[in-house]
């Protein structure tokens, strides 16, 4: 199967076990709130930006946040920049 047809959660547990980060299902659903929040970041120019109702200020570029997305669709990742966003969303990762 090519790269490009894995599902999503395939996709996922690749990335994960590249990254050493957890490959379940859990660990996904948390990674696709993390993903929709960078997706936030990267469309932002300002410093602050809504999230869900509840105004955040960035921690990271807008920059750094566009490339971690490419990171994930490379099935890599930088994982203490995930942190950080994860923990701004209290998060664990």
């Amino acid at each position: 199967m090519r790269p490009n047809r894995y599902s999503e959660y395939a996709s996922y547990i690749v990335m994960a076990y590249n990254s050493d980060l957890s490959a379940n299902y859990e660990a996904f659903i948390r990674h696709k709130e993390v993903l929709a929040f960078l997706n936030q970041i990267v469309s932002k120019t300002g410093d602050t930006f809504l999230h869900n109702g509840t105004i955040y200020k960035k921690k990271i570029t807008s920059s750094e946040a566009r490339s971690l997305l490419d990171g994930f669709f490379q099935n890599r990742c930088n994982k203490s920049t995930l942190r950080i966003v994860a923990n701004q969303l209290k998060i664990r990762i």
